[in-house]
């Protein structure tokens, strides 16, 4: 079923997002301990956890 297949496709792409960013989060904070500036990574943070809201969103209307 097309529906179930989007359902699974969906939750891998959250899971590896979600991934991604807490290993991004995890970098900037060593960077930040470091001294270093990191408003570029904070920028890229925020806009990566919109996107993935944006697929949370998705799945929970492929549920109801």
């Amino acid at each position: 079923m097309i529906l179930d297949s989007e359902f699974i496709d969906l939750q891998l792409e959250i899971a590896r997002q979600r991934l991604h960013i807490e290993d991004r989060e995890a970098l900037v904070e060593v960077l930040t301990q470091d001294g270093h500036d990191v408003s570029d990574q904070e920028t890229i943070l925020k806009e990566q956890r919109s996107e993935l809201a944006v697929k949370i969103a998705r799945i929970v209307a492929l549920i109801r």
